[in-house]
């Protein structure tokens, strides 16, 4: 179902009228792996600690949640292969969770995306089992890797190609008949960073709709870093406007950001 998407949606205006508590600055900060410039033009609200971030904590760490049609299709578009972020049994990934809005304000209006920042050693995202994956991913970072020609067949697929991964991956799930159609996807691959190190990264622009007919336009951008011996995943959720106001200053920020000392 869409239920958790819908709330996702709402969060925006939730973090806007006063539903965070958290403090507003112009850098997105992350406890253990850096700061990320945003420029003046965007804003970013601390959303930690508020009813919706332990919602969506719970929710995804219900029983049975990862077999779900709405977890297949929140993993393939925005964890990388091979990771688990909804395990059966602990450790859980959700537990490290962080929640941000980005905002940006013009003459036109205003635009806002949300953040999820999971975090954790290979111990929290690889405990169920894929040591394949897990291998790929402890030497992906380092800038000798060999970098694959195709990442579990991904960097190389075809928008149609990946449509069709979405529908096989949703078809006979739980959770109801919803379906998405992909408009543009850009598949994980390696993004070299003004530091010198490395992070992979997804982003595409999807439309969900419901059984009754009801759809929502959606922006989906992905990242994930290495420091130490911990991955940071950072997801990121707005729509398709959002897309076109948001993503420059994240494509800036991650770029120059400033990476935490270890």
């Amino acid at each position: 179902m869409l239920r958790k998407y819908i709330i996702r949606l709402a969060l925006s205006a939730a973090l806007v009228l006063g539903g965070a508590a958290g403090a507003r600055a112009d850098d997105l900060v992350i406890d253990g792996l850096g700061k990320i410039p945003l420029g003046n033009a965007v804003t970013v609200q601390n959303g930690n600690g508020t009813d919706i971030q332990n919602f969506l904590k719970k929710g995804a760490e219900r029983k049975g949640y990862g077999k779900t049609s709405n977890a297949a299709m929140w993993t393939l578009m925005t964890v990388p292969p091979g990771m688990n972020v909804y395990p059966e049994k602990p450790p859980y990934p959700y537990e490290s969770m962080e929640l941000y809005q980005l905002r940006k304000r013009d003459v036109r209006g205003v635009y806002t995306a949300i953040v999820v920042v999971l975090s954790g050693t290979p111990e929290v995202f690889f405990h169920e089992g894929n040591r394949r994956a897990e291998k790929f991913w402890s030497d992906a970072f380092r800038e000798d890797a060999k970098r694959p020609s195709t990442l579990f067949g991904m960097p190389k697929i075809q928008l149609k190609e990946f449509q069709n991964v979405v529908d096989e991956v949703l078809k006979d799930k739980k959770g109801g008949a919803n379906k998405v159609k992909v408009l543009t996807v850009s598949p994980w691959r390696a993004y070299k960073q003004e530091d010198g190190e490395y992070r992979w990264g997804q982003d595409a622009k999807i439309i969900m709709t419901m059984p009754n007919g009801l759809s929502f336009p959606l922006w989906v951008e992905s990242s994930v870093f290495k420091q130490g011996n911990k991955y940071y995943l950072v997801i990121i959720n707005g729509s398709h406007v959002a897309a076109d106001q948001l993503g420059d200053p994240l494509l800036y920020g991650f770029y120059r950001m400033e990476r935490s000392s270890q």
